[in-house]
């Protein structure tokens, strides 16, 4: 399933959660918009603000795929592509 793009909400494991102490907030979930992932985990951007300007930085975090024990995310389809005619005309 491709996250990259879409804001998740990452339910810490234990280990994960002992791991980003400090980091992430101490109880619950959080929400982070998933710029990118791959084998090892996703890379998060925390916060909604910053970044606007080339110059400035944007606050990223990298996350272990074993720090995470769920996620949840809304999941749209994508539309069904327009199929064309092959050529063939009946005469």
């Amino acid at each position: 399933m491709e996250i990259k793009g879409q804001r998740v909400v990452f339910h810490l494991s234990p280990e994960g959660r002992d791991a980003l102490k400090g980091i992430v907030p101490r109880k619950g979930s959080f929400t982070a918009l998933v710029l990118d992932s791959d084998t090892f985990g996703p890379v998060v951007r925390m916060r909604k603000t910053g970044g606007k300007t080339v110059n400035e930085e944007l606050p990223l975090m990298f996350l272990r795929w074993d720090y995470i024990a769920a996620m949840a995310c809304e999941y749209r389809f994508a539309p069904a592509p327009d199929s064309r005619p092959i050529g063939f005309t009946r005469e």
